[in-house]
């Protein structure tokens, strides 16, 4: 994202966006792709309450956040893009607060399936990556 400090990020992760909504996909690759046609997008809020729960030390991936929004909402999978967006801005939300008692505990405990950290690029993980179990 650019012009990071001119953007207020609790106003996007309070922004729900007409979220939470269901679509049904009709692209065979990508039936075949994510295992299903029932998609699941998640309000940015989500992100943040799922992303909160992980204890410190722990590492959580965007994925396990999918797996875990679909499982609860019923559907074959979780919108990918937006889950990407959305981690991130919770990430820069979470790095704006000042009176969040764990400011950087979203992106340093959660990183990108590629092993990329979701970071804002002002601090880093610096604890061992233990995955979390399965929600």
């Amino acid at each position: 994202m650019a012009n990071e400090d001119k953007k207020d990020f609790n106003a996007m992760l309070n922004d729900s966006k007409d979220m939470p909504k269901f679509q049904t996909i009709t692209d065979e690759k990508s039936i075949e792709k994510y295992g299903g046609d029932r998609m699941y997008f998640a309000p940015p809020i989500d992100y943040d309450r799922v992303m909160r729960l992980v204890p410190y030390g722990k590492l959580l991936t965007v994925g396990i956040i999918r797996e875990h929004f679909a499982k609860v909402s019923g559907t074959d999978f979780t919108e990918p893009i937006t889950a990407g967006i959305f981690v991130s801005i919770v990430a820069w939300a979470s790095f704006q607060r000042k009176d969040d008692k764990t400011p950087y505990l979203h992106y340093k405990a959660v990183m990108y399936d590629t092993g990329q950290q979701a970071h804002t690029g002002r601090c880093f993980f610096s604890l061992p990556a233990i995955p979390v179990n399965r929600f």
